[in-house]
């Protein structure tokens, strides 16, 4: 459903204006990170007790939102770990993709706090360090009219590393319980 993101990431923000489809993709991917047992029924309460002050939730919001819960948890339970957070497309202005990027970044901090993911200690120092970048990337931004080739690259170097990073806070979340 997903797979081109351009037309999805558009018409996600259209219909769930005035909440951004990156931020609740970042949300979303640290809630299941948290908890791979999260169903789609407690990801849409969530959404809608969290994010009650910011508007109401139509319907074709909701199964958007349902359609969004299922790639998700397909790109987190894919062998081949192809996560990729939902931003727009190559072809958008970088300030737009580094903006959606920060809110992907926030929404992930947000979702794993929320799922208390660092309970026991579970999270290796790597992950620590992953997540104090993440928000220092969610701080971020872009303000010059035009990219350059390094701003695209490095652009491109901050999603990939987010992709990796994401993958490892997983890995940590899901091995056994640490004993102390």
């Amino acid at each position: 459903m997903l797979a081109s993101h351009s037309p999805v990431f558009e018409r996600l923000t259209r219909l769930l204006d005035p909440f951004n489809p990156a931020e609740l993709h970042g949300l979303l991917c640290g809630l299941l990170c948290a908890d791979p047992h999260l169903n789609c029924d407690r990801w849409l309460r969530c959404v809608h007790e969290e994010l009650a002050d910011e508007g109401e939730i139509s319907e074709p919001a909701d199964d958007l939102l349902r359609k969004l819960f299922d790639y998700a948890a397909a790109q987190l339970s894919d062998a081949d770990c192809a996560v990729t957070p939902l931003l727009p497309e190559d072809e958008a202005p970088l300030q737009q993709r580094s903006d959606a990027l920060g809110a992907w970044c926030q929404g992930l901090l947000f979702g794993l706090g929320l799922g208390q993911a660092d309970r026991n200690g579970a999270l290796s120092a790597e992950s620590r360090e992953f997540l104090h970048d993440t928000a220092e990337i969610a701080q971020v931004g872009f303000e010059a009219e035009d990219a350059t080739e390094a701003d695209e690259t490095a652009y491109a170097e901050v999603v990939e590393y987010l992709r990796v990073g994401l993958l490892i806070v997983q890995q940590d979340l899901r091995r056994p319980a640490r004993l102390h």
